[in-house]
């Protein structure tokens, strides 16, 4: 079916051009091969500017690496002038760091373990246990390329609004694997999978790293894929350094990057018709902050050629006039590789609805970027098989390892709750949709935390937890309490679109200094998640409510939300709204503490205990230096709350004002803070890593 709909596309724009004497209709193309080069591939954005506005078209693009990242944008249909703009509210080092750690964004329960992190120690389906395969995951990345080409529903990149190739490398072979098909978005990811630095990406059984390895300047696969067009290369690669130049990791990174393509890109340079080497000298491979810059360089190093490459595309075959012809394919069927039968079974039931209806390129997308979202399943690709006059849509699905399992810790100077943990996710452990996550913290308040999911997909799970901890505080107004709790509960989880909730039964054990007690009931939660990124969020927001009716007396129960929006310039700012209500009662083990989990960062180290609490923070954000470690932003932040006793009195109001610095995240996720507060204190602090408040019942 797809090669009848190319021959008649190909018979009517030769109908087209015969009938129109228009230049247009008759003008000549060229073809664009965009090398890799990390930050300095944003060049080819201005390249591509420059051409459009002299009105040369391009017949197709080919890329590596960064190339391919700024040929697939180009290529699904946004102008230069659209991917400045866009780029300009893009933090690419956060988006490469994973972690940008704002004031008050909530933290999950399951912990770091997510598909954004790389894990430590893993174990694959096959047993065999490996270290961390790069440096980033770059899921963060993924996402965003996702909902950037979200705007065209193709499953074959000649079909979009520019014809696309995208080049890289066959981890096990090391072959060039030319990537025309698919998701789009997965393939400007496997292209630019940097070895040592990205984790490889996963396409069906192939691992795919940096396309540059076996041609950083894809000129050879330009003249392939699109046979008789003049081939304009644009080089970004960066000379050898010297040695003084080489003052970091990723430098050394570089520099052997740059050894190893050096031949290949020397050797296809002499067969492109036409060569363009934007200015990028001194510009390191991850820094993004110089952005409009280096679009603005490879626009300018474009403008003295323009006459030329415009006398090239006269030489060339008119670019096709591709006619607005409707696919009438049909799904035949419904496949899955790479799961097991259980998994492949509920896949071809939830979308069995497709089956006999006129195949939906952007249905196929969406469904692809769904199941990706599940826990146990690292990414999904699709293609399209012919059978006859229909096809089959195959998803290609990559699960996650076996064993996961990350080391991590957390200090202050704010107060005494400091940890060593460890935290991970066994995958597997009775079918292939379970999951069972452990946290095991080691100090002063220690604790282990156990969370087991029936299934990766939170809509169909059961969820039953158990934990145990040693808890220590020493309250403002109430003096020394000290316990040691254990918990054990179980409840059914619910989902729809963004909405999430749990209906469930948790019983647990206090062993206080002066009393030991045991309660019962049932607990119920409430998520409401628009958030568009859980670790850097620049819009939407987080509602979550959780409740515990213990022995049937008072309703205990937590709520907040969290609010992130994007300001003016690099400016953002976040709002937190949160109430809990307790029962004083038993000697206080279940009152509220306002500050003990950083309601108030003044107040960490001497909470305010009290029958029920009010808080409320704001926080606005601005970046300052920015690297590929992530970024050091400024945050000027300011919190109040109130702390109510059983009768409904006001116990205690606090308010707190500051300054936070954070120190480079990649490196050691860090905030230095400067604090003031209502009772005119003036304290300088620190924290370093990620906490973890995982009580239960309840946080």
């Amino acid at each position: 079916m797809f090669g009848a709909k190319k021959i008649l596309m190909s018979l009517l724009s030769a109908l087209l051009l015969m009938l129109s004497g228009s230049g247009t209709a008759n003008a000549g193309g060229i073809v664009l091969a965009l090398s890799g080069g990390g930050s300095r591939g944003l060049a080819h954005i201005g390249v591509i500017e420059a051409l459009q506005e002299a009105g040369i078209p391009v017949a197709g693009i080919v890329g590596t690496s960064m190339g391919a990242v700024s040929g697939g944008l180009v290529a699904s249909g946004y102008s230069p002038r659209e991917l400045r703009e866009i780029l300009s509210g893009i933090d690419m080092e956060n988006l490469l760091a994973e972690r940008s750690n704002p004031l008050y964004v909530p933290q999950g329960r399951q912990g770091p373990v997510s598909k954004a992190r790389i894990s430590w120690f893993t174990v694959t389906e096959d047993g065999k246990a490996q270290g961390p395969s790069g440096i980033l995951a770059g899921v963060g990345l993924l996402e965003r390329f996702s909902e950037l080409v979200a705007r065209v529903d193709v499953s074959r990149f000649d079909e979009l609004p520019i014809p696309f190739a995208a080049v890289a490398t066959d981890l096990e072979t090391g072959n060039k694997v030319v990537l025309r098909s698919g998701s789009l978005a997965s393939a400007m990811r496997a292209s630019m999978a940097i070895p040592g630095v990205f984790a490889p990406w996963p396409m069906g059984d192939t691992k795919l790293v940096d396309g540059g390895i076996v041609s950083n300047l894809p000129v050879d696969t330009a003249q392939e894929v699109f046979p008789g067009y003049p081939v304009v290369a644009v080089d970004v690669t960066e000379a050898l350094r010297d040695g003084d130049d080489i003052r970091s990791a990723i430098d050394v990174v570089e520099q052997s990057l740059t050894i190893l393509t050096r031949q290949n890109v020397q050797d296809e340079i002499k067969r492109a018709d036409f060569v363009i080497s934007p200015q990028t000298a001194g510009q390191t491979m991850l820094d993004f902050s110089r952005a409009e810059e280096i679009i603005d360089g490879g626009y300018q190093a474009t403008l003295p050629h323009v006459a030329a490459i415009r006398r090239l595309a006269d030489t060339a075959p008119p670019v096709a006039q591709m006619l607005p012809i409707e696919v009438r394919s049909v799904v035949s069927a419904i496949r899955v590789e790479g799961a097991d039968a259980r998994l492949a079974g509920r896949i071809v039931a939830k979308y069995s609805a497709w089956m006999g209806r006129t195949v939906d390129m952007r249905a196929v997308n969406r469904a692809s970027r769904e199941l990706a979202q599940l826990e146990n399943i690292q990414a999904v690709e699709y293609r399209l098989d012919e059978v006859g006059p229909n096809v089959e849509v195959v998803f290609m699905v990559n699960r996650r390892p076996k064993l996961e399992i990350g080391v991590g810790g957390y200090t202050t100077n704010l107060h005494p709750y400091r940890w060593l943990y460890i935290q991970g996710v066994r995958r597997g452990l009775l079918h292939d949709d379970d999951a069972l996550y452990f946290n095991l913290r080691a100090g002063e308040q220690w604790g282990i935390d156990l969370n087991y999911l029936t299934d990766s997909d939170f809509g169909e799970a059961w969820e039953i937890f158990a934990s145990a901890q040693k808890w220590e505080i020493d309250t403002l107004n109430k003096g020394h309490r000290s316990w040691r709790r254990y918990a054990l509960g179980a409840a059914k989880r619910f989902a729809l679109g963004p909405w999430g909730a749990s209906i469930g039964f948790a019983a647990e054990y206090v062993d206080g200094e002066r009393w030991d007690d045991d309660s019962y009931g049932p607990t119920f939660s409430l998520v409401m998640n628009t958030l568009n990124s859980a670790t850097d969020p620049t819009s939407g927001s987080l509602f979550q409510f959780q409740s515990w009716w213990p022995d049937g007396e008072e309703i205990l129960y937590r709520a907040t939300y969290f609010k992130a929006m994007r300001l003016a310039g690099k400016w953002r700012a976040y709002l937190r709204l949160g109430f809990a209500e307790g029962d004083e009662r038993r000697d206080g083990r279940h009152g509220v503490f306002l500050g003990a989990a950083e309601e108030l960062y003044s107040y960490a180290n001497n909470p305010i205990q009290g029958e029920r609490m009010a808080w409320a923070n704001v926080a606005f954000r601005l970046m300052g230096m920015k690297n590929w470690w992530g970024g050091t932003y400024m945050e000027l932040f300011g919190g109040y709350g109130h702390v109510y006793g059983d009768g409904g009195e006001r116990l205690r109001e606090a308010w707190e004002a500051g300054l936070a610095l954070s120190v480079p995240i990649f490196l050691l996720d860090g905030k230095l803070f400067f604090l003031y507060d209502d009772e005119g204190d003036f304290k300088v602090g620190f924290t370093i890593g990620t906490p973890v408040w995982g009580h239960y019942p309840l946080p």
